[in-house]
């Protein structure tokens, strides 16, 4: 359930962003930059991978600061989510913080954007075990990389929807969970 759920948020953020695509190319205010952007939102966890084995989808907090000018610009984030365990297993947590390189399309009011990095943080967990119908809890810091998509809409007093793929490089393998975000930034 949880990648029909992410392969629906990535049809969703796709059309938003040709509909922000068009509506920008018709103010032709590309060349306008957009400046500093801080915002709080919040949003649902969805787990990946061996995350998903013991864990249900449930909440992410995240705090984003993002600067952009006409096409490119960085992003910063601080986050925190938690999971609900399954299959008798305890929930699982994450925080850290990303560090992320920003592509803009669109206007300076209304726009989409992708972005790309690395960060570190700290996720706990419970993961299969080495043999069959067995479990191993799990707590490490480690890096991470991160890719995502959001949209921008009215940047003073406005809102952010974003949807990223986020991989800690735990051992012995990466684990990985899709926030989905939406916020209000000023």
């Amino acid at each position: 359930m949880g990648k029909r759920l992410a392969l629906a948020a990535l049809a969703v953020a796709l059309c938003l962003a040709g509909i922000t695509d068009a509506a920008a190319k018709q103010r032709k205010s590309n060349q306008e930059g957009v400046g500093p952007l801080y915002g709080f939102g919040a949003g649902a966890l969805l787990p990946e991978g061996t995350l998903a084995d013991f864990n249900d989808p449930s909440y992410f907090i995240q705090s984003r600061s993002m600067y952009v000018e006409k096409v490119f610009g960085g992003r910063a984030a601080g986050y925190y989510g938690d999971t609900s365990g399954t299959n008798g297993a305890d929930g699982g947590r994450v925080y850290g913080f990303d560090f992320d390189l920003v592509v803009k399309f669109g206007g300076a009011r209304t726009f989409g954007y992708i972005f790309g990095g690395a960060g570190y943080g700290s996720m706990t967990f419970t993961r299969p075990g080495p043999t069959p119908g067995t479990s191993v809890r799990q707590g490490d810091f480690d890096w991470c990389w991160t890719g995502g998509v959001g949209f921008s809409f009215k940047h003073n007093h406005g809102f952010y929807l974003e949807a990223s793929y986020v991989s800690y490089q735990t051992n012995p393998e990466a684990t990985a969970f899709i926030p989905i975000v939406i916020g209000f930034q000023y």
